[in-house]
């Protein structure tokens, strides 16, 4: 790191990726993620090519990442790509950006498309099944305990009715 706190790798990250080294500080490389503003929220929901985004994250469309993908085997610099397509780079910050075409690159050499990878693979059918696996055990356990209980009363009756005897 230069004295500055800019990176001094001429523009360029571990990975191989350029951007404009007077942009990230130290800082901004460390920080968790940037949040958006609401103002950056409302013009990024109106480009065609963002599918979802929030105050800390974006989601591209599939066609876009195809586009992206394809335009970057062509040697465009990423920055370039996304200024072309209507995309604040300096609202998204300099993390976001490498992190997609890092992400763009991963998609194609899995080789099953460029659609997000979630924990439920993007249908809403999978986390209400992890619920109802995660309730059924609940009420498994306190079907359990209530047996319990019950054979403690049981017991506890009982051993009062024949107290009064």
């Amino acid at each position: 790191m230069a004295e500055s706190g800019k990176v001094d790798t001429m523009g360029t990250s571990k990975s191989g990726m350029v951007y404009p080294s007077s942009q990230v500080t130290r800082r901004e490389h460390n920080m968790s993620k940037k949040h958006f503003t609401e103002e950056q929220m409302l013009a990024l929901k109106g480009n065609a090519n963002v599918a979802r985004v929030s105050k800390l994250s974006i989601s591209f469309t599939e066609e876009f990442k195809r586009k992206t993908y394809g335009e970057l085997l062509s040697g465009k610099p990423i920055w370039q790509i996304f200024a072309e397509h209507g995309l604040d780079t300096e609202a998204l910050g300099p993390v976001r950006v490498l992190k997609f075409q890092q992400f763009v690159n991963d998609c194609a050499k899995r080789g099953d498309g460029f659609r997000n990878r979630n924990r439920w693979d993007g249908k809403k059918e999978g986390c209400e099944e992890i619920v109802t696996n995660n309730h059924v055990k609940s009420l498994e356990h306190e079907v359990a305990y209530l047996r319990q209980v019950v054979e403690f009363l049981k017991k506890t009756r009982q051993a009062d009715s024949e107290a009064k005897k």
